[in-house]
C-alpha cells in the first residue's frame, strides 16, 4: 500500500479514530488504527472492543491520493504523534512489516500488523434505519447527557435511554438525583428503544457536532450506529432495564415561578462559588408573598452570598405558598444552561420533593432535581 496526503488531514483522521482506544486492552491489534487505501479514498478505523470509529478521507479531499492500496494496523500512539510533528506532505508505503513515513527532509518507519485480527465494523442494517438532522441529535444528546450517572452500581444509568417512536425521538438520562427529559419530532416510522453509554455520546457530539445534513442511525438488540458521509460510530449497548422515567415526575405543584433564565444562572452560578465546600453544592432557594426568589449560599470558612430576583409572573399558588428548598448548585446550573429558551417555569411541590424545571416556550423539556438536606 502507498499514498500521500496533507498533513492536517491525515492529522485531524488519526486523532479521531485513536480518541477511542482504550489505555488497557487484551487484544494487541486493539492499541493500533487500521489504515486502509483504496481507490476512492482513505478509511482509518480505531476501536476498544465496545466502541468503533471510521473516518474516511475521499480521493482528491485533503490532498490525498491512493498510490497503491492495501491495509495495516499502525501503532496509534505512535502515529498520532509523528504524524503531529510531520513538517508537512506526508508520503507513506508499505515495505513488509514496515510502513515507511517520509515528510521533507524526515524519514521513519512503523511496524505494520496484519489486519486479520481487527475488528470489522458490524452490517447492522437488518433492522432498517432512521434518518435524522446531525445538529438535533447533537443537540439531544447535549441536553440530555449531563444527567446520566458517572458511575455506580447501575451500569444502565451510565448513558442516556431513547425511544423513536413514528413522529418523535425522546432521551432521558438520570443518576437517581437528577433527571433530564428532551423529546423532538421526527418522522422516523420506527418504535424501537436502545441505552447508549455515556462515552458514545461524547463521541457522537466530538464527531458530528460540525456535519451538516442528516445522519443515518441503526439499531439492534446489541449496537447502535450512527453515519454521515465521511464517518462512522459504531457502540454496544448499555444492558438492562431503564427505570420507568414518567413515574419521577410530579403531577402537581403547590407553586409555579416564572424567571428569566440568564438572570437565574447568573445568580446560581456566584451562589455555586460559596458551596464549593458543601458535599452537595447546596444553595438555597426561597420565594415568599414578595414575588423575588431568593438565592443564597453559605460557606463557614467564607463567607455568604445572597440575592434576590423578581419574578416575572406567579401562577398557581396554594397551600404552603411559598419555597423554601436546598439543592446542588452544580446539578441547577446544568439543568438551567441546558433549557431551551429564555425564560424558565419552576414547579414546587413542598419541602423535599423534587424541583421541576422546564422551558416556558416549550413542553418537550424537562428537568428533575431532588432537594438536598441542609
Amino acid at each position: 500500500m502507498e499514498l500521500r496526503i496533507h498533513k492536517g488531514s491525515l492529522e485531524e483522521a488519526v486523532s479521531e479514530a485513536a480518541s477511542v482506544l482504550g489505555k488497557k486492552t487484551l487484544l494487541p491489534v486493539l492499541n493500533g488504527i487500521k489504515m486502509e487505501v483504496r481507490e476512492q479514498g482513505l478509511v482509518l478505523v480505531g476501536s476498544d472492543g465496545e466502541l468503533m470509529t471510521k473516518k474516511v478521507i475521499p480521493v482528491q479531499q485533503g490532498g490525498f491520493e491512493s498510490m497503491e492500496t492495501g491495509a495495516c494496523v499502525l501503532p496509534a500512539a505512535f502515529l498520532h504523534d509523528l504524524v503531529k510533528k510531520m513538517p508537512g506532505p506526508i508520503h507513506m508505503m508499505k515495505d513488509g512489516s514496515r510502513m515507511l513515513i517520509e515528510s521533507g527532509e524526515v524519514k521513519s518507519s512503523l511496524s505494520a500488523l496484519s489486519t486479520e485480527e481487527y475488528p470489522r465494523i458490524p452490517d447492522i442494517e437488518s433492522n432498517g434505519s432512521i434518518l435524522m438532522d446531525s445538529k438535533d441529535l447533537v443537540e439531544l444528546v447535549r441536553q440530555t447527557l449531563f444527567a446520566a450517572a458517572k458511575e455506580g452500581s447501575r451500569p444502565v444509568l451510565t448513558g442516556v435511554h431513547f425511544e423513536f417512536s413514528e413522529d418523535h425521538v425522546q432521551a432521558v438520562a438520570t443518576d437517581s438525583h437528577r433527571l433530564a427529559f428532551v423529546r423532538k419530532r421526527l418522522r422516523s416510522g420506527k418504535n424501537h428503544s436502545c441505552t447508549v453509554p455515556m462515552k458514545t455520546l461524547n463521541k457522537l457530539i466530538k464527531l458530528f457536532k460540525n456535519v451538516k445534513g442528516p445522519l443515518r442511525i441503526s439499531m439492534t438488540d446489541q449496537l447502535f450506529k450512527v453515519e454521515s458521509s465521511e464517518s462512522t460510530l459504531v457502540s454496544k449497548l448499555l444492558e438492562g432495564v431503564f427505570p420507568n422515567t414518567e413515574a419521577l415526575l410530579p403531577k402537581s405543584s403547590k407553586a409555579e415561578l416564572l424567571i428569566e433564565k440568564k438572570r437565574l444562572i447568573e445568580s446560581v452560578d456566584r451562589a455555586g462559588l460559596f458551596a464549593k465546600d458543601t458535599s452537595n453544592h447546596q444553595v438555597k432557594l426561597r420565594f415568599s408573598e414578595e414575588k423575588k426568589l431568593n438565592i443564597s449560599s453559605f460557606s463557614q470558612q467564607v463567607g455568604t452570598i445572597e440575592e434576590n430576583i423578581p419574578l416575572e409572573g406567579v401562577e398557581g399558588v396554594s397551600g404552603e405558598g411559598s419555597m423554601d428548598v436546598y439543592v446542588d448548585s452544580q446539578f441547577l446550573s446544568e439543568a438551567l444552561k441546558a433549557t431551551q429558551g429564555n425564560h424558565i417555569h419552576f414547579f414546587y411541590n413542598g419541602k423535599m420533593s423534587p424541583l421541576v424545571i422546564r422551558s416556558a416556550e416549550s413542553d418537550d423539556q424537562v428537568h428533575v432535581i431532588s432537594p438536598v438536606r441542609a
